[in-house]
């Protein structure tokens, strides 16, 4: 017994020593990804919540202020131009996520089919998104010039206008051709998901639902959407995403104006810190925005896990 005793625990050992060396592999595997998680995410986030209790600027020292900056812009003297910036924010999203979901199915539906030089035409529809951001806003600002803009210049040539249009200085028209600017750029990628989407559903379905006397449209709404959740779900959470932090439009085309109407949050943060040089106050800004971001991806990622259970 004694020796059998003495086997089972030189064994257990054994085991014990193997599962270490084992757990010890794993956290040396580990380690790259989580140095670059802690520098490039977990530190930069718990830096700017501490510059965020700050009030610091440019060369200087910070002074600890406590949640002094969240109050002045929640309801200081910051507040006015912070709450107008929630309300562009959220319009402008939701509009070009709007434009990008509608544009995105109907091009993706129309590629899916069979069609003449549709290898050319999915090729094509891809430009936009290859175009670097900056090229695409500067663009974008030259056909909305008021004197030699592509629009003014095609519509005053047709007689539509007498006029030019100011496109980019209307308090009334310059969100919608920021909107527009964004839509055109987002666009393909919406339709590469629906594709991949489209391109993952059996033809079998849809040759039943013929077969049982559904029509297009029937099949379009009873097969085709509902099997299209996941990829939208997936599709609308990354690029809100996208386009709620996106500077680039915004900052090209309209330098938020005029009168702060197409001022986002990513562009008065960016204000705040980089031209007044408050750099607590810009820290503050975006990590207000954090708990919505937090909430919808929680909630379009609790619908995600849903759909795929079932």
């Amino acid at each position: 017994m004694s020796s059998i005793s003495a086997t089972q625990r030189e064994t257990a050992i054994a085991v014990r020593r193997s599962a270490n060396r084992d757990w010890q592999l794993a956290y040396l595997l580990i380690l790259p990804a989580a140095l670059v998680i802690v520098g490039l995410i977990a530190y930069p986030f718990l830096d700017s919540i501490w510059m965020s209790l700050q009030v610091i600027h440019v060369g200087g020292a910070g002074r600890f202020v406590g949640l002094r900056n969240y109050g002045g812009l929640l309801g200081g003297a910051e507040s006015a131009r912070f709450w107008n910036s929630v309300v562009v924010t959220v319009e402008y999203t939701v509009s070009a996520e709007l434009g990008k979901f509608v544009i995105g199915v109907v091009t993706a539906l129309i590629l899916h089919h069979s069609l003449k030089a549709r290898g050319l035409f999915r090729t094509l529809i891809f430009v936009p998104w290859a175009v670097p951001a900056v090229v695409s806003a500067y663009t974008w600002r030259w056909m909305f010039d008021d004197r030699l803009g592509l629009w003014n210049t095609l519509l005053m040539d047709l007689g539509a206008i007498h006029t030019p249009i100011l496109w980019l200085s209307n308090i009334n028209l310059a969100l919608w051709s920021v909107v527009a600017a964004t839509i055109w750029q987002g666009t393909p990628f919406w339709t590469m998901c629906y594709l991949a989407g489209l391109q993952s559903i059996p033809s079998e379905i849809y040759e039943a639902a013929h077969v049982d006397g559904a029509s297009a449209q029937q099949s379009f709404w009873h097969i085709t959407m509902p099997s299209l959740i996941p990829v939208i779900i997936v599709t609308f959470m990354l690029s809100s995403i996208w386009t709620s932090n996106g500077l680039q439009n915004v900052y090209i085309l309209t330098n938020g104006g005029p009168v702060n109407a197409t001022e986002t949050f990513p562009l008065l943060a960016y204000t705040v810190g980089m031209r007044d040089y408050n750099l607590g106050l810009a820290a503050a800004v975006p990590l207000l925005f954090f708990p919505l971001f937090a909430v919808m991806i929680h909630f379009l990622s609790g619908r995600l896990l849903a759909e795929g259970v079932d």
